[in-house]
């Protein structure tokens, strides 16, 4: 199977000269991204230059007594205010685009890193005694999440056009989903790496002999030691089997989401409440995925 994808916590997660950090799933609220084009309104140049000037102006025209200024202070003060007026009420959609945009590119430089990252970490995990089934399904889960999130933007093209924001946000919330299957990967890799370091076979080995000898204080103390090694596996094995699950479901959600937005109308009807609640179960998907790991 390719060997592409994942990391592990053990070793660095995301070292400091990494500058790309991925969204968070609020950053792609419909009240995020208002706040996000209010923000870029109120701080652009055409809207802060003016005012500035306004401000000056007025300052003369109280010191110089100079009635020309008055108008000039009043112009400023309108022309920057109307442009910020203008961004946030008329060019609402086209920045909030311009924004969504920008978190995808985060989204995906960060999802190219995990995956560089993780690919040789997974390859390692290959030789670890136990953990045969775990890391071929890890694989598995590497490559099906892209493909079901590579499925969702074709499906999504061919309903609007790539430049809105209705295509942003959906395809975001998607991308949120599918670093969320590679943040629970990159969880199993490190419960693998730390389960390596137990024995199995020499702790039963040590077990059955312990059992032939006298059972002494210091033979049952260490009887007892050996079996809670071989309990802590078990636990984090039964972890991963937990995140592994979480992939699974998350995926078959994918799937249906993918299958609902094939039949919806293009255009009109494709902005309403049916798209809302897919887009919502999708960031709902992103935050149960990690569920596991919170508790």
């Amino acid at each position: 199977m390719d060997t592409e994808y994942l990391d592990s916590r053990k070793m660095p997660k995301i070292p400091a000269s990494f500058s790309i950090q991925p969204p968070a799933v609020t950053d792609f609220l419909p009240s995020a991204i208002s706040k996000a084009v209010q923000r870029q309104a109120l701080t652009h140049a055409m809207t802060l230059y003016p005012i500035a000037a306004g401000a000056g102006f007025g300052v003369m025209s109280i010191l110089f007594e100079m009635p020309l200024l008055y108008i000039a202070t009043v112009a400023s003060f309108v022309t920057g205010s109307l442009w910020a007026v203008i961004q946030i009420f008329f060019l609402h959609d086209r920045l909030g685009s311009r924004y969504v945009d920008e978190l995808n590119q985060k989204q995906q430089k960060y999802q190219e890193y995990l995956k560089t990252v993780l690919k040789n970490e997974l390859q390692e995990c290959k030789t670890i005694n136990g953990a045969e089934d775990f890391v071929e399904q890890a694989f598995g889960h590497c490559l099906k999440i892209e493909t079901k999130l590579n499925s969702i933007k074709d499906i999504l093209q061919l309903k609007v056009q790539t430049t809105e924001i209705t295509y942003g946000r959906f395809a975001g919330a998607a991308e949120q989903v599918t670093l969320a299957v590679l943040d629970n990967l990159q969880e199993i890799v490190a419960t693998l790496k730390s389960a390596s370091s137990i024995d199995s076979s020499y702790i039963e080995k040590r077990v059955q002999s312990l059992e032939q000898k006298e059972q002494t204080d210091e033979n049952i103390k260490q009887k007892k030691v050996l079996l809670e090694r071989l309990e802590l596996k078990k636990r984090q094995f039964e972890k991963i089997n937990r995140l592994l699950c979480n992939n699974e479901e998350a995926m078959t959600e994918m799937e249906k989401i993918s299958a609902l937005l094939s039949e919806w109308e293009a255009r009109d009807d494709f902005t309403g409440t049916d798209f809302e609640s897919a887009i919502s179960r999708l960031h709902e998907l992103a935050e149960q995925a990690h569920e596991y790991q919170k508790k």
